[in-house]
């Protein structure tokens, strides 16, 4: 097959959850004997702009950057280069639904549109009132123009069915399990093993960064907080959070050096997340694979990704900061649990391998080539 990937920023990635996503998921689609284009954006991708990465074709496209603009510029130029520079693709996977009216004409000439849905972006609170009602023509759109929906969870398959009717393929993201230690990558950044409390994420206000520091600032527990990941846009929320006096917490920015965040994440005395607006979050996958233990803000995302294991939290002050104490005073028993039922998790749902087989098999379904395609788990 002919498969075309809308939607990431670039690979390897360098920057956000989609760009972790195609840079393991596309070169498994090219090692099967698929021909796979991914169209990557300038800014976030490797400065040598390299033609290939593993098998899969690079296609550089510029865009106008900012907020509200590079998404839907880059998938705009994206899109009508794909159906009038490239050969005809079997399959054109999109994904999010930030910018699917600009695929309005693939529908009319009748190509193959299979969009991601990426959980409910229009309730992001960094958006206002126009780029809101925007997001949410665009899902409308989708939902007309995609010839099949996907959501990477569970939750979000139900919600699609009961608010839509819309029933919607599950194909979800994964998490790479490691286990070899190497300390000297901390040296790097300033940390010690197991002297830190992480956080990875884009910072925006919907991954409660606000509500985390808040909370850990209340405590007295000796150890850092270390937030990796950045806003690839001017942010006066990111500025608020750095302008913390607690000298226990640590803003790293984005970390996309081969095998280190793998390290932060393994070394971690506990990984928070705080991720709330829906879908399978890599970052929460990364941490379940290094064995870490976890503290996630409850929504149903995060427990369905969990199977209900683990410490859960909510934005009611005083809840996330007696957590802390609580998983401190018995980190013993937390750390003899947990760990081993999130790496079983990851072996039984979230290997990068299942989730490339899982989309081929998808993708062959749809392009008629087997019979019939069923959800794996």
């Amino acid at each position: 097959m002919r498969i075309a990937i809308f939607g990431a920023r670039g690979i390897p990635a360098k920057w956000g959850g989609f760009d972790t996503f195609v840079t393991h998921l596309a070169p498994r689609l090219a090692e099967k004997g698929h021909d796979v284009v991914v169209f990557c954006q300038p800014k976030y991708s490797d400065k040598t702009k390299p033609k290939w990465y593993k098998g899969v074709r690079l296609i550089y496209l510029p865009t106008i950057y900012g907020k509200t603009t590079e998404t839907f510029v880059h998938e705009l130029l994206s899109s009508l280069y794909a159906l009038f520079i490239l050969k005809k693709f079997n399959i054109y996977y999109i994904l999010g639904c930030r910018s699917t009216i600009v695929y309005w004409l693939h529908y009319l000439l009748r190509r193959t549109l299979i969009i991601n849905t990426d959980g409910l972006d229009w309730v992001r609170r960094k958006w206002g009132v126009v780029a809101r009602c925007f997001l949410k023509l665009n899902y409308a759109i989708a939902r007309k123009i995609g010839y099949y929906l996907v959501s990477d969870s569970k939750e979000l398959k139900k919600y699609y069915l009961e608010n839509y009717h819309i029933e919607t393929a599950f194909l979800t993201s994964g998490g790479e399990i490691v286990t070899e230690r190497d300390e000297s990558i901390l040296d790097q950044y300033g940390l010690k093993s197991h002297d830190y409390f992480l956080v990875v994420c884009r910072i925006e206000p919907e991954n409660n960064i606000d509500i985390i520091i808040r909370e850990f600032e209340k405590t007295t527990i000796p150890k850092k907080l270390v937030i990796v990941g950045g806003a690839n846009y001017k942010s006066s929320y990111l500025q608020k959070l750095m302008g913390t006096h607690d000298k226990r917490i640590i803003f790293l920015g984005p970390v996309y050096t081969e095998g280190h965040i793998e390290q932060i994440f393994l070394h971690a005395f506990v990984y928070i997340h705080g991720h709330e607006v829906g879908g399978t979050n890599p970052s929460l996958l990364q941490a379940m694979a290094c064995g870490n233990v976890i503290l996630a803000h409850d929504v149903r995302f995060n427990r369905e990704v969990l199977n209900n294991d683990g410490l859960l939290w909510n934005k009611e002050e005083g809840n996330l900061r007696a957590k802390l104490i609580q998983v401190t005073e018995d980190y013993a028993y937390y750390r003899k649990v947990l760990p081993k039922k999130y790496i079983r998790r990851i072996q039984d749902y979230y290997t990068w391998d299942k989730v490339g087989e899982d989309h081929e098999l998808f993708f062959r379904w749809i392009n008629k080539e087997v019979q019939c395609y069923r959800d794996s788990f």
